[in-house]
């Protein structure tokens, strides 16, 4: 069973006022961060989708443009898909690159519900509340590549088919619940 990783990095960020997804912290941009969770969790390949500003070249990730970012994260994450999907993963964790402190054992916890329920959506819960990342199955994940560019994530997220297939794993992360997208939103991020 093998999971690929998607993270998503094509936006403008204009809330934070620089990209994001080029923000250091601990010595590494945030992009950096979220590959390297997700490869220590086991995710193969990983491919981070940019966008509105070109990230610069790694040899362990794979680097995808969304030509349409401007068309909203729907088409970035139909870009990452394209790109995983050839490889017959059984899942795809998807990652957005606001959430670089997301804990590995977070992730850890998301592979392994997959492991134990592969036809299932896979996310985190803090509480009572659903978080991020999202691990899909690979069918799901190919319904989201099927969408039209007018639908939405939630199209295929709230179908009845889809609805029922859902297992939320508890963990103790704030982070599935905080996007970092403004600079005051950075003193969330822990020192270490």
């Amino acid at each position: 069973m093998t999971v690929a990783a998607v993270i998503l990095a094509a936006g403008a960020s204009t809330r934070m006022g620089r990209p994001k997804a080029l923000i250091e912290w601990q010595g590494r941009p945030f992009f950096m961060h979220c590959a390297q969770r997700a490869a220590a969790a086991g995710c193969s390949p990983r491919v981070v989708v940019w966008g509105a500003t070109a990230l610069p070249e790694r040899s362990d990730v794979v680097l995808v443009e969304n030509p349409r970012w401007q068309d909203g994260p729907l088409s970035s994450l139909q870009r990452g898909l394209e790109a995983v999907l050839p490889g017959e993963p059984s899942g795809v964790l998807v990652m957005t690159v606001d959430r670089p402190h997301v804990r590995p054992p977070t992730l850890e916890a998301l592979l392994e519900a997959h492991a134990k329920h592969p036809e299932v959506l896979v996310q985190p819960r803090l509480g009572e509340t659903s978080g991020h990342p999202l691990l899909y199955p690979v069918g799901i994940a190919a319904q989201l590549l099927a969408l039209e560019p007018t639908g939405t994530v939630r199209t295929v997220l709230h179908s009845p088919q889809v609805r029922g297939r859902r297992v939320r794993v508890a963990v103790d992360d704030p982070a599935v619940l905080d996007n970092l997208d403004s600079p005051g939103a950075l003193a969330r991020l822990p020192s270490r």
